[in-house]
């Protein structure tokens, strides 16, 4: 199935990529992951469908977890000019999250089912339907830290090393597929 990925991935320039296992579900994580949510440093926490409450509940989870054994990591640094300018920020996780989106899209046209995952909250429309049910579920793009996903300990263990810089920021997504 790897294969049928690089005709889809050689056309998204500056990006890395790395192919793993999916990772797997710990009640610890997920704890820990909700409550990075709750905190809602964000402020996405009860306002999309890709974060708590709105993002799938712990059996959700674990059952895309198991449905999707694989995982495609795509990562990529971008300059910050100044680490306190939410817009600027904004600007440059919601880009990410397009690239995400659209690979995740060519790929089901190719004819691989995925399950994308970002940082932060969905980010398609310019206002979530969220109570209401989505209007754009095929586009929809869930947080990792609410689907329990502790990124450092996921990322070191495929040799890439997580941190956080002053001049930069390196952001991650997670595409699920099976295998």
């Amino acid at each position: 199935m790897q294969d049928m990925w690089d005709p889809i991935l050689s056309e998204f320039e500056g990006l890395e990529f790395r192919f793993t296992d999916s990772p797997k579900h710990s009640e610890d994580s997920y704890s820990k992951g909700l409550a990075l949510c709750k905190e809602n440093k964000c402020g996405c926490y009860g306002l999309t469908w890709g974060c708590p409450p709105g993002a799938p509940g712990k059996d959700e989870i674990k059952t895309i977890l198991s449905t999707y054994s694989k995982a495609l990591v795509i990562f990529r640094e971008f300059p910050v000019s100044d680490m306190k300018d939410r817009e600027e920020l904004g600007r440059i996780s919601k880009g990410f999250q397009e690239m995400i989106r659209d690979i995740s899209l060519k790929a089901r046209s190719a004819g691989i089912p995925n399950f994308p995952l970002g940082d932060g909250g969905c980010m398609f429309c310019e206002k979530c339907s969220y109570p209401e049910p989505c209007r754009f579920p095929d586009r929809k793009v869930v947080s990792v830290s609410a689907m329990g996903i502790d990124m450092e300990s996921f990322l070191g263990g495929i040799g890439i090393k997580f941190e956080f810089k002053s001049d930069s920021i390196e952001l991650y997504a997670i595409i699920l597929y099976p295998d």
